[in-house]
């Protein structure tokens, strides 16, 4: 049972409780949850966000960082494998007992922990950079609904026709400008490995949270740092539906992820239809 944990979960005492009822339940970090753990004071939050994690280092997988995810194949064989980075999933235990030396006093390794500090901050600089645009152009999206369309989104009902058609064709206009625009893509998907792809799964998920804002009335209003950490959550609960759930005790995050993961089986129903 591998579920993904976000940033804010992993000091929360039910991350413990699950470790701990069964040696097959596995956490898994996404490279924004070890860059939230990072950022600020390093060696401080670094200690406290792995505490636990390292009490169950055989129960860790790492994933490869989204960049190089969103370049991967959409094939359905090998989908979930092909996210984990196996070397370091390995070495989790050896990183653990790395990060109790540089505790411990190790100036060598406590360097190295506040270098990573330093490129987690950068990086999420960068993210706060990107998205300025962002509530302009899911505005736009908003207005192909209607109030009772948006209702009907929200409260899980019964999606009509319009609504799923208008919900898939603002996803594929977003998916198609990540894909003409990153860096890590090679080739588009086929059909069949589209709704696989990173890039498909996370405008899905943006569109969720988009219609949660438009329900607020607080989508062109959103400060950036808000709207920053609003994506990285979106990150984990993209991540999540290749797996088998979410660890997060934010209700909002949860609700995207259980959202996602129902419309993806609808997605795919239709399209195999």
């Amino acid at each position: 049972m591998q579920k993904v944990v976000d940033s804010n979960f992993l000091q929360c005492n039910e991350l413990i409780s699950y470790l701990s009822r069964s040696k097959d339940n596995k956490i898994v970090l996404t490279d924004y949850a070890s860059m939230e753990a990072y950022k600020n004071n390093t060696l401080i939050s670094i200690y406290k966000s792995m505490t636990t994690p390292c009490r169950f280092p055989k129960q860790v997988v790492i994933l490869k960082t989204t960049g190089v995810v969103c370049g991967l194949s959409g094939r359905a064989s090998g989908l979930r494998r092909r996210l984990i980075d196996e070397r370091q999933t390995r070495g989790f235990s050896e990183f653990c007992g790395h990060l109790s030396a540089a505790k411990a006093g190790d100036l060598f390794l406590r360097n190295q922990l506040l270098e990573h500090g330093r490129v987690a901050t950068a990086q999420m600089a960068r993210v706060l950079a990107d998205v300025p645009n962002l509530p302009q152009v899911f505005h736009e999206m908003s207005k192909s609904y209607g109030g009772e369309e948006i209702s009907i989104l929200r409260h899980g009902a019964r999606l009509t026709d319009t609504i799923f058609q208008k919900l898939i064709n603002n996803v594929l206009y977003l998916a198609a400008i990540f894909f003409a625009n990153h860096p890590y893509v090679n080739r588009r998907p086929n059909f069949d490995e589209l709704i696989n792809t990173f890039i498909f799964r996370f405008p899905l998920c943006g569109n969720l949270l988009m219609l949660n804002w438009v329900s607020e009335g607080s989508q062109m209003t959103v400060r950036p740092d808000k709207l920053r950490n609003d994506l990285v959550d979106l990150n984990f609960a993209v991540f999540a539906t290749f797996f088998y759930g979410l660890l997060s005790a934010d209700k909002k995050l949860r609700g995207i992820h259980k959202k996602a993961s129902d419309l993806l089986a609808v997605i795919a129903k239709a399209w195999q239809a």
